[in-house]
């Protein structure tokens, strides 16, 4: 090879490395904004021909009537979602153990005042799916309404994933429990929620006046309400036709407070969304690769999941997950020694059960109306990272709209994941939300035996 050759031969392999390097690079400084604008852009947006029914907003959220099985099955047709990737990790299986008595037991609970049994349940058609796993085995499984292959509407079993996803960055010391909204969310300063805690936000105590369960319903029914455009934002209710005025952070900042932080129990998903945002900002990552990093790569999937994502970039971390029943089993395991690799550290475990009781039965706050009377005389202790419900047993419980749940004991070594629809105007449907404690307290379960 000649002198010039092999000069413009090095030429042109230096170049190479050079634009190789610099594309890398690339890759790896892509700002937020820009990885969001991709997840957009690489949406499932639904088309006609998908849908089997009629589906109208803001009525579906109601989570009631005949078509909801068909909307909770297969949401996707109807909202743009994003994958959230299970990639080449290998699938956890569930060995069967199937017991021949466990659905024909009495479910009894004082709130719900009637006796019935798993089998009842599922032949009545009141869920449309359920599966029990006892040391890492299915011993319970049905699928009454859907197919085990349908990624199911999670409601907001999906906020447990953002306390999850908050609980590994605070492992990592990315975010802390105590650092404020202020720190992270510029939209907030000189406001009141400036110095609103991580803590309370995970204890649904924030204070925000973006409150979702307003006198007469009318954060689901007046346009102007905050939490109303907070569901126009994530796309589950229409976007206005002109745009929006206020991105999302600006506008529960300006919504102001409803009271101090720390002072009344106040469940709204707002605190969802603020919780979301910052564990985006501080990670520079979006919320569904969040949850793939920390939560869908480690658990075994067997598909891949999916969140809703509006044109605005606004992820569905407060309630419009979607997920095969048993991943979101495989979820509820990964917080017990059967999973292959637990996604809760110790630390994260301990904070779930360091709730704060007197919080919990604040004088009209979400516990005290709500909890304490489904599960009274069972004890219930606090609310904590998202979780609904903190037994005094140290099992803790996730639920959703129109009766999803998961409910983990990571000492009885106990997973009970089940998805619904209401598919009437009676709550008959749920009753499986009010039953599962009474489930879980089944002699058989006791201890690890």
């Amino acid at each position: 090879m000649s002198n010039n050759n092999r000069i413009l031969l090095d030429a042109i392999i230096f170049f190479s490395l050079f634009l190789l390097i610099g594309c890398k690079q690339q890759v790896k400084q892509l700002a937020l904004e820009d990885k969001i604008r991709l997840a957009v852009e690489s949406r499932k947006v639904p088309v006609p021909n998908e849908q089997k029914v009629s589906f109208t907003s803001p009525e579906w959220i109601e989570g009631r009537g005949p078509h909801s099985t068909e909307i909770f099955r297969h949401l996707e047709n109807y909202i743009p979602t994003i994958l959230i990737e299970k990639g080449a990790t290998k699938t956890k299986e569930l060995p069967k153990n199937s017991s021949n008595t466990l659905g024909q037991e009495l479910l009894t609970t004082t709130f719900f005042k009637k006796e019935t049994s798993l089998n009842e349940i599922c032949n009545e058609k009141q869920i449309n799916g359920i599966i029990v796993l006892h040391k890492g085995e299915i011993i319970y499984e049905k699928y009454p309404d859907m197919e085990p292959t349908d990624r199911h509407f999670l409601g907001s079993v999906s906020k447990s994933f953002i306390g999850t996803v908050i609980g590994n960055l605070a492992d990592e010391g990315i975010v802390n429990e105590q650092d404020t909204i202020g720190k992270f969310l510029p939209e907030f300063k000189d406001k009141p929620l400036e110095n609103v805690s991580i803590e309370n936000l995970l204890r649904m105590a924030s204070g925000t006046n973006c409150r979702e369960h307003a006198k007469d319903r009318v954060s689901f029914t007046d346009p102007n309400h905050c939490f109303y455009q907070l569901l126009q934002h994530s796309a589950l209710f229409p976007e206005p036709k002109s745009a929006f005025e206020e991105n999302l952070m600006e506008l529960v900042a300006n919504a102001g407070a409803y009271e101090s932080q720390g002072q009344i129990y106040d469940y709204t998903s707002a605190n969802s969304v603020i919780l979301a945002t910052i564990a985006e900002r501080a990670s520079s990552k979006p919320f569904h690769e969040l949850v793939q990093e920390y939560i869908w790569s480690k658990i075994g999937a067997e598909d891949d999941a999916r969140t809703t994502l509006s044109s605005s970039g606004v992820a569905g971390s407060y309630g419009t997950m979607l997920m095969r029943l048993r991943d979101l089993a495989r979820y509820g395991l990964a917080f017990t020694d059967d999973a292959t690799t637990k996604i809760a550290s110790e630390r994260y475990l301990s904070q779930i059960n360091k709730g704060d009781k007197e919080l919990f039965s604040s004088q009209d706050g979400t516990g005290q109306r709500l909890w304490l009377k489904i599960y009274q005389d069972q004890e219930p202790l606090f609310q904590s990272y998202h979780w609904d419900v903190v037994f005094e047993d140290g099992d803790f419980a996730k639920f959703g709209l129109g009766g999803q749940g998961l409910y983990v004991s990571p000492e009885k070594r106990l997973v009970i994941a089940f998805f619904s629809a209401n598919k009437d105007e009676t709550t008959n449907n749920n009753n499986i939300m009010y039953l599962v404690r009474s489930l879980a307290l089944f002699e058989h379960f006791k201890g690890e035996q």
